[in-house]
């Protein structure tokens, strides 16, 4: 199967590479008459349909046949340039335009030129944070990797490739934060398309929603939210890559689009994922002694990971029509993904295991619409739905015992760890409708809601049970109304409320009854927020947002996962929160060329039934409500940059994550008062640097040399009030750091990427004992043509 894979992905490649050799390609930089780059410039051949878009930084290339053109740029607020072109076959010419001010614009016209996606979420009145995505397009990180370059988020992962991940951000953790793909939620994707498996190459930016959240995602967040934005406006376009990298790690992924003249479109995406993960970790090493029974050595070695391979294929489809006048999009799309992981061992490295694994699959059908003006001019409305047919598998059936060095000793009883064949139908499902009706430029109302159910059916082959026959379910509302008002360009304000419900449906039978009755408990409550910015000066913004938060269990917390390590709690309650953000962001251009772009925030977090996930001492997990969590922290950010020769960058968060519940519902003083909450980084921060080196050897090559460094400051694992503080589990303070060589050719056309991560081969950790991989290398190879 790889290799048939292998060879379609090949051929897909020649025949574009063999179908565009051929053609002349136009390339340049737009920049205004001060020389700053103008984004979102339109460029296109006169008397054609055949047009492209400058990107953020002012920069495009175009393919188009060998001949003669009037080539012309375009952009709000500037004179239109039209300039004669003549190409040959394969040529290559280097194309800039300057365009001057369109002096009949008036000054209210002109504050608006020039801004671009990015910059245009940056400065909205959420305390938000959007990473540019295609400037990591030539490194082989996935999503959850990318994210960590961002102030206050910490990804924290179980092991390698594959691994699970948890995020957090400002001190939430996992699924207080919201994962969003193109506004669609990501909680019924299921493992098997998660973000510790998506290639950065989906993403053209990722925008960071730290507290309040846009009310047009429906989300119940109760720490923020990350989108993972895919839709960037190409047309027709070729993006492939595939790496290769240590510990026996490929990496493939392709993305094409194709859309004709009358508004068909069609879009493919498709990528894999493979690690045999056999890096070395220190372990203690146990003495087998037959039939379950253990006795510790005492002696640690340092031994080689043998049963953590890790493998998953995911291809996403979407077909349909656009610029229509009955449809801006309309999109029917499917998502298939499959997903084999080995378990290595339980929440704890004390014992290994040799042959439990588990297993995943997506099956999920989505539609796409939206429309602007829809019957009335400003009235713009958007719906998004998704079904997963999901499936999932654990088998832990082996009749072994294993230690860190492979050996193993054969026993009676089967299992590992527990012995199960545990088969699961997993279903979700979710609809996000939303209308937006703006009026006066100055006002625009919102309505939002967001429907979502989950429902698990599982049997246990090795332990039939009548409880297989019904479902555990989950069903989700959350509905929005916002308000936002916007006199000027330098006041924002949005004010919002939200009417959130949830019914829980399990079926158990009571004590002494064979009868299986079905218990529901429903909840409802409110929340409500405001977010407003200030530009005090052109290049100064100050923000503000507090929120009345309210986030319920999602199904995973509430059921488990379905292996013996991730149990559910269906008894969890609904966490509410007060959030509190005021931040700044200080532009500062100190001359031709360079700039500085300075961000800090505070966040003040006091949260009710606040559910974190705890580990017994088998090494198994499950969430629970923590009565009273205070968190306070700051953030701050900064970035330098001269021309397109250097950049550096450095980011620090500070969180102090608190227990405030003082006494228990029986009298007694509550032993974690006023600790930090375990397990929890509370002192973290990035830093890093690049330089570009243009035109070395041909013109529109480009070499980089990037360099990254991750520090972790030393934090605890347990509660200090449940023993002697000085022998408390402490996870040490780390560095890691990591170097990225890319050269690229023809302007992006063709790209070769060498890394080295953790080039120190440190001992890291994101959770106890859970060791991370040392020292890895890899190579890239990626084909990028923008056809159009």
């Amino acid at each position: 199967m790889k290799k048939l894979t292998f060879y379609c992905f090949v051929c897909v490649l020649i025949n574009s590479l063999t179908a565009t050799a051929q053609q002349a390609e136009i390339y340049g930089i737009i920049t205004s008459e001060e020389n700053q780059p103008i984004p979102e410039t339109y460029l296109y051949i006169n008397g054609t349909t055949i047009y492209t878009r400058a990107d953020e930084n002012g920069k495009y290339s175009i393919s188009v046949d060998a001949g003669d053109y009037k080539f012309a740029a375009s952009a709000m607020g500037y004179i239109k340039t039209i300039k004669d072109v003549s190409l040959e076959p394969a040529e290559r010419k280097r194309i800039d335009f300057v365009l001057p001010i369109d002096p009949d614009m008036t000054l209210s016209d002109v504050s608006l030129i020039g801004k671009s996606a990015l910059k245009e979420i940056q400065e909205s009145s959420y305390n938000v944070v959007a990473l540019n995505a295609e400037g990591l397009h030539n490194t082989t990180l996935d999503i959850s990797q990318a994210l960590e370059r961002v102030s206050g988020v910490r990804v924290r992962r179980s092991g390698g490739l594959g691994s699970n991940a948890n995020l957090m951000l400002n001190g939430f953790t996992g699924r207080h934060v919201k994962m969003f793909i193109d506004g669609v939620p990501m909680e019924g994707f299921n493992s098997a398309f998660s973000m510790n498996n998506i290639p950065i190459n989906l993403a053209k930016r990722i925008e960071v929603y730290k507290g309040v959240v846009p009310i047009n995602f429906g989300s119940d967040a109760l720490g923020g939210a990350i989108n993972i934005v895919t839709e960037d406006g190409k047309q027709n376009f070729l993006d492939a890559s595939y790496s290769y990298g240590s510990f026996n790690t490929h990496k493939s992924f392709l993305n094409t689009a194709y859309t004709s003249d009358s508004g068909f479109t069609a879009r493919l995406t498709a990528f894999q994922n493979y690690s045999d993960n056999d890096y070395k970790v220190d372990a203690g090493i146990v003495e087998l002694e037959g039939e379950g029974s253990y006795q510790f050595s005492g002696e640690r070695q340092n031994v080689r990971r043998f049963h953590d391979m890790y493998r998953n294929y995911t291809l996403m489809g979407k077909v349909g029509v656009v610029n229509k006048s009955y449809a801006d999009q309309l999109l029917l799309g499917f998502t298939y993904g499959d997903e084999y992981n080995e378990v290595q061992h339980p929440a704890y490295m004390n014992v290994a295991f040799g042959q439990i694994y588990e297993t995943a699959e997506t099956l999920m059908p989505s539609l796409t619409y939206r429309k602007k003006d829809l019957f009335t001019k400003n009235l713009n409305v958007s719906l998004k739905a998704n079904y997963n047919f999901g499936e999932s598998s654990y088998i832990d059936a082996a009749n072994r015992d294993y230690n860190w060095l492979g050996e193993y000793v054969e026993k009676d009883a089967l299992g590992e760890y527990q012995y199960s064949r545990r088969f699961f139908k997993n279903r979700n499902g979710s609809v996000n409708a939303n209308a937006t009706y703006k009026f006066n430029d100055k006002h625009a109302f919102t309505v939002n809601n967001v429907f979502s159910a989950f429902s698990r059916k599982g049997t246990d082959l090795a332990e039939p049970s009548p409880a297989d026959d019904y479902p555990s379910e989950n069903f989700k509302n959350v509905l929005g109304v916002g308000y936002k008002f916007q006199p000027n360009d330098a006041w924002s304000t949005s004010v919002f409320g939200k009417y959130y419900s949830n019914t829980v449906n399990q079926y158990a039978a009571p004590e002494g009854n064979d009868e299986y009755e079905n218990y529901s408990r429903f909840t409802d409550t409110y929340g409500y927020g405001i977010a407003s910015s200030y530009f005090i000066t052109e290049s100064l913004q100050f923000k503000a947002s507090y929120e009345n938060a309210v986030r319920l269990p999602t199904g995973r917390e509430l059921f488990g996962s379905g292996s013996s390590f991730e149990l559910g709690n269906p008894n969890l309650r609904p966490e509410s929160s007060d959030n509190i953000n005021i931040g700044a962001n200080y532009n500062w251009i100190l001359a031709k060329d360079h700039t500085l772009n300075l961000d800090a925030s505070f966040i003040y977090r006091d949260t009710e039934d606040f559910i974190r996930r705890q580990v017994n001492s088998e090494g198994a997990a499950a969430s629970i409500n923590e009565a009273s969590v205070e968190n306070r922290g700051i953030d701050f950010e900064a970035l330098y940059t001269y021309g397109n020769l250097f950049s550096a960058n450095a980011s620090f968060t500070y969180q102090d994550q608190r227990n405030t519940l003082e006494y228990r519902n029986n009298g007694s003083t509550n032993l974690s008062y006023d600790q930090r909450i375990p397990n929890q980084p509370y002192l973290f921060g990035n830093a890093g640097f690049s330089f570009f080196f243009d035109d070395m050897w041909k013109s529109q090559d480009r070499f980089s040399v990037n360099y990254n460094m991750l520090y972790i400051h030393e934090f605890s694992y347990d509660y200090s009030g449940y023993g002697n503080s000085a022998t408390n589990i402490n996870i040490p303070t780390q560095f890691a750091h990591d170097i990225y060589l890319n050269y690229s050719l023809k302007g992006g056309k063709y790209n070769i990427s060498l890394e080295c991560r953790n080039i120190l081969d440190e001992n890291l950790y994101d959770n106890y004992s859970l060791q991370k991989p040392g020292r890895s290398f890899a190579v890239k190879l990626r084909y990028f043509i923008d056809k159009f």
